[in-house]
């Protein structure tokens, strides 16, 4: 018998402790699915919600529950949703991933095929968490998948930590390669930044086979795993904070400057810097940034040089699959596991924020079944 209620972790005001309560258990509608969380992993986005640096460009609505990233095991299947968006058999016991719900009926969904881009699109880790369906985020014992959400089965030879960590970083990252275009032998490649973007950065740009696949960050043992992943050079923003040095270093690997470079740190400063360090010609692919304070731009540099500067937000769940085929074929050649934090059950949520925001921690887990 399927229990009324569960546990959350509720954010109720920014930058506070999550609060556990006792929430109701929704039964699914025609094409939705009730899962139990059997993974869960934070992302940067998650600090910077919980710290209130989102609110100002995208719809935050308190109180909410946190997270994005996690598998589910699909406790209740709503009529019409046996199948996942590529016609797996989807039934109870299958462990899934889901996209966030474009609303289909807008210029951005319809004409212009980027539903990433949707005004109206629905975030669950963004919702009110006090009406139905409740469950709306990851760091719950359930989760609720709205009927416009596609969906996954996950495979069996990929591990649930993994597709939860893969499920926005590793998807935004095939969603970037894409927007990137093509990259080869002949490509230097710049990536800014060695947190989860930045590393699974890495390692999709290095079955790529560039010339130079120079990673910038920090702290060391991140280095050290951007290196494990395919970085022929890396740049540590502690040995090297001045600007002007991490440029110089760079121009003495590559020349000119990169070819392709791929913003994804976030961190204040980086798109200026990125755009004074690239090559004529070169492609700057901006991931990392998604708030925090605007950035000031030389545009001139970008107009004399030609760049092309293109930002990437998000992914559809052609990223989504993307993501779970290169964690399955490159298994043996990245160890996925070197990513992830320690075990964090729910009450301790508001521990795995703060030491992924003293950078203690790169990718916590939340294990709802923990005490």
């Amino acid at each position: 018998m399927k229990p009324e209620t569960g546990r959350a972790a509720v954010m109720t005001e920014y930058g506070v402790p999550m609060q556990l309560m006792d929430l109701p258990v929704p039964e699914p509608e025609p094409g939705a699915l009730v899962v139990t969380i059997d993974v869960a992993t934070v992302c940067g986005t998650d600090v910077h919600l919980w710290e209130g640096h989102l609110s100002r460009v995208l719809p935050v609505h308190l109180p909410l529950i946190l997270g994005h990233e996690m598998v589910g095991i699909v406790t209740a299947v709503g009529d019409g949703a046996d199948r996942d968006s590529i016609g797996e058999a989807v039934g109870i016991g299958s462990r899934v991933v889901w996209a966030h719900a474009a609303c289909q009926h807008c210029l951005m969904c319809t004409v212009d095929r980027q539903p990433s881009l949707c005004p109206n699109r629905y975030y669950g880790h963004f919702a009110d968490c006090s009406k139905p369906p409740f469950f709306t985020g990851a760091f719950g014992e359930y989760c609720y998948v709205v009927p416009a959400a596609q969906r996954l089965v996950v495979p069996d030879d990929v591990e649930s930590a993994w597709a939860a960590a893969s499920s926005c970083a590793l998807r935004t990252v095939m969603q970037a390669t894409t927007v990137a275009g093509r990259v080869d032998f002949l490509d230097s490649v710049v990536v800014q930044g060695a947190g989860p973007v930045g590393l699974f950065t890495t390692a999709a740009m290095s079955v790529h086979g560039p010339r130079h696949l120079i990673v910038i960050g920090g702290p060391d043992d991140r280095l050290e795993i951007a290196r494990a992943w395919g970085a022929t050079h890396t740049i540590s923003i502690m040995e090297h904070p001045d600007p002007a040095e991490r440029l110089a270093l760079v121009r003495s690997i590559t020349g000119a400057g990169p070819t392709v470079a791929f913003e994804a740190s976030g961190a204040p400063g980086a798109v200026p810097q990125g755009v004074d360090m690239m090559r004529p010609n070169g492609r700057y692919i901006l991931i990392g940034t998604i708030g925090g304070d605007p950035q000031v731009v030389d545009v001139a540099r970008i107009t004399t040089r030609g760049l092309r500067v293109t930002g990437s937000f998000s992914g559809e769940i052609d990223a989504y699959y993307k993501a779970l085929q290169f964690l399955r074929t490159y298994r043996d050649r990245f160890d996925w596991d070197r990513m992830l934090g320690r075990r964090y059950g729910l009450g301790a949520v508001t521990d795995a924020l703060n030491a992924m925001k003293r950078m203690e921690e790169m990718k916590p887990v939340i294990v709802p079944s923990l005490n």
